[in-house]
């Protein structure tokens, strides 16, 4: 595991210093501001809102954010190693390949998860310092559920850059699954329901094949249960297993999510002669 930390602590500061990572923290931190001050939800009233509306404002924008920067960042931890030709040197060294990967995985889920933290925290300072109620749990809720999400875009980038000959090619990938995963994946599963005679396990299981879908409806779940804003996928899976249970089979999805495509690197990796 020596191996593992060496290599998670150059990926980290690595991260640490590239410029996009600065630029997601901050952006993060400046729409929860400016979300809440603006009142979103209610732009009749300027001032900083509770941290209950400001997170159901920034939740989408959070879902679009999140995956394009840890599926870019992902898709050039391998691929870039290989472009630079320092893959070569690398493993000539004494430790195993899951051990890079492995490695190269943490650091880039640390270092971006740091960059959420600091986001969300700054911003939350301030609305803490502002608003007239606070409901913390909720704003926490999302933060972890961006993390989650993070670490599951950030392991299909590390596939991506695995599988690729170079760091174009990984983003390429990365950019195709993001725009499939963020914007394309609704209009797929209500085609299939109108064009198949899907039923409600089969509805359930297309749910499960997105990862951006299961940490939205989680969130709303447990932010704000309106049927209109889950959704006709998210009602259903809510009306049929009630929250807990919802809760429960949603959160094994997503923890499936963040554990195959690591595996699944880690194998690709291996079988790769590089």
């Amino acid at each position: 595991m020596n191996a593992v930390a060496a290599i998670m602590k150059k990926e980290v500061r690595d991260a640490v210093s590239s410029r996009w990572l600065v630029l997601y923290g901050a952006a993060f931190a400046l729409l929860a501001l400016g979300l809440s001050y603006l009142g979103q939800r209610n732009l009749g009233s300027v001032g900083f809102e509770n941290f209950s509306r400001t997170t159901a404002s920034i939740l989408n924008l959070c879902l679009m954010l999140a995956p394009l920067i840890a599926l870019s960042l992902g898709a050039g931890s391998v691929a870039g190693e290989r472009d630079r030709g320092n893959l070569t040197y690398l493993l000539s060294q004494p430790l195993n390949r899951w051990e890079l990967l492995v490695g190269k995985y943490a650091g880039l889920v640390t270092a971006i998860s740091v960059a959420t933290i600091a986001g969300f925290g700054l911003a939350g300072l301030a609305i803490a310092s502002f608003a007239h109620s606070l409901d913390v749990t909720t704003y926490v809720l999302l933060l972890v559920l961006v993390i989650a999400l993070v670490a599951v875009m950030t392991g299909l980038g590390v596939v991506a850059s695995v599988v690729s000959a170079n760091r174009v090619q990984a983003l390429g990938i990365a950019m195709l699954v993001w725009f499939f995963a963020v914007l394309f994946f609704d209009l797929v599963l209500i085609g299939m329901v109108s064009s198949t005679s899907l039923g409600g396990a089969g509805l359930l299981a297309a749910v499960m094949l997105n990862p951006v879908e299961i940490v939205r409806i989680l969130a709303i779940i447990h932010l704000e249960p309106d049927l209109q804003v889950l959704g006709p996928f998210g009602s259903y899976v809510l009306e049929t297993l009630g929250t807990t249970g919802a809760t429960a089979i949603l959160s094994a999805a997503l923890a499936a999510w963040v554990a195959v495509p690591l595996a699944a690197g880690i194998w690709l990796f291996h079988s790769r002669d590089d």
